[in-house]
């Protein structure tokens, strides 16, 4: 009697270890003037079949609550039988808390308990937004004069004005947080069917960046592997011409910077010639920036000769003052300025909310390796990188 007594005790200490890996994922909901045969579903996003994980009735108070069984963390569509929905993005042992009011869902929702939801939810309110101010500009083209031209021509302007303000903003999303799960949602936006927010051959670059960054971070996040596989089938070409919308393919880069130098002549960041390139953002009026520089100055020493090189952008309102410090300085790698900042477009497409601020890119595949590395950081990495080369 004892020995089966041991035996199960063992089983069940067994069992419990290996269930111990899965957590409890709720989500908890108050939504206001819901109606009496309303229903909240949740739903896991990214199976090939419908993946229905739980439901209920929302009560007469208006409350829900949903719970289900998470090892990992995954991609779910929150919705309603009256018709909202929403992304949320849940992480084993979260819970999640969601309210508003039917009558107008989208602009009275909140989120709590989960950043990546939160976030991916900004995202989705901003595209929303686009997509209404879109439509709006479609309306009005439509509703004009055949040999309106002018007008036509100033519509077609402000559309296309409007989706690169969007990209830009989805960049800098990215940008912002590489090692969140909700830059797979800004890579997938799209204003209409097939209308995709990514899709010229410079994106791939993002597709690359996102990829890399969160198969470290998230290695089995089920629409991770799908992002994967996908860029991998665009670089080779099998879906190319729904991304890229048939455009030849071409080696794919980071965001043009093109600026003027101390001597006023433009210089482009693609025009740079090294193996390594650290794109690197400062101000001369701030000290930690000249501090950062003098640090770098002994590192661009060490390494330039193997094929390490900077290229430097100073965000400035004096032109004049900064060409006096480069002076004073001697920085000898490429500087260049710009001075529209911080109403220019560098500071949406590389997202600099603070200085210093820089990015190593790996010129020979022209590909972000990484964001904000700190000096010491940065020699350890060129020392490790060109000394690999060398044997």
């Amino acid at each position: 009697m004892k020995y089966r007594i041991y035996v199960f005790v063992i089983i069940s200490a067994l069992l419990f270890s290996c269930n111990n890996n899965k957590q409890k994922a709720i989500i908890i909901g108050k939504v206001d003037n819901a109606g009496k045969e309303e229903v909240v579903y949740i739903e896991e996003l990214g199976k090939r079949l419908s993946a229905l994980t739980d439901s209920t009735a929302v009560n007469w108070r208006g409350r829900f609550r949903l719970s289900f069984d998470l090892k990992n963390a995954g991609f779910y569509k929150l919705y309603f039988n009256s018709g909202p929905f929403i992304t949320l993005i849940i992480s084993p042992g979260e819970k999640v808390i969601v309210s508003g009011d039917m009558t107008d869902f989208y602009n009275t929702k909140n989120i709590e308990g989960s950043e990546a939801s939160l976030r991916v939810n900004v995202l989705h309110d901003s595209l929303r937004s686009t997509i209404l101010l879109l439509d709006s500009l479609k309306a009005l083209y439509a509703s004009l004069d055949e040999s309106d031209t002018l007008n036509k021509l100033r519509i077609e302007k402000q559309y296309h004005g409007v989706k690169q303000r969007h990209h830009h903003y989805s960049t800098a999303f990215i940008l912002d947080d590489l090692k969140s799960l909700a830059n797979i949602s800004a890579l997938y936006q799209e204003y209409a069917p097939d209308e995709f927010v990514f899709f010229t051959n410079r994106d791939l670059q993002f597709f690359k960046l996102v990829s890399d960054t969160l198969s470290q971070e998230f290695p089995k996040v089920r629409l991770l592997k799908t992002l994967t596989e996908n860029y991998n089938s665009m670089l080779t070409g099998y879906n190319l011409s729904r991304i890229m919308q048939n455009t030849p393919m071409v080696s794919y880069d980071i965001p043009e910077l093109k600026l003027p130098g101390p001597n006023g002549k433009i210089i482009a960041l693609s025009s740079i010639r090294c193996k390594l390139l650290l794109l690197n953002f400062w101000n001369v009026n701030q000290q930690e920036s000249i501090q950062n520089v003098l640090q770098l100055k002994e590192i661009y020493d060490k390494y330039h000769r193997y094929g390490f090189d900077i290229y430097q952008v100073s965000l400035e309102s004096s032109f004049d003052k900064w060409k006096r410090v480069l002076a004073f300085e001697d920085l000898p790698w490429t500087n260049v300025c710009d001075t529209l900042f911080p109403y220019s477009s560098t500071k949406t497409v590389y997202n600099i909310t603070s200085l210093p601020m820089n990015y190593l890119i790996d010129k020979q595949s022209e590909e972000i390796i990484t964001r904000n590395i700190p000096p010491d950081m940065l020699d350890k990495h060129l020392n490790n990188y060109f000394s690999n080369r060398k044997k």
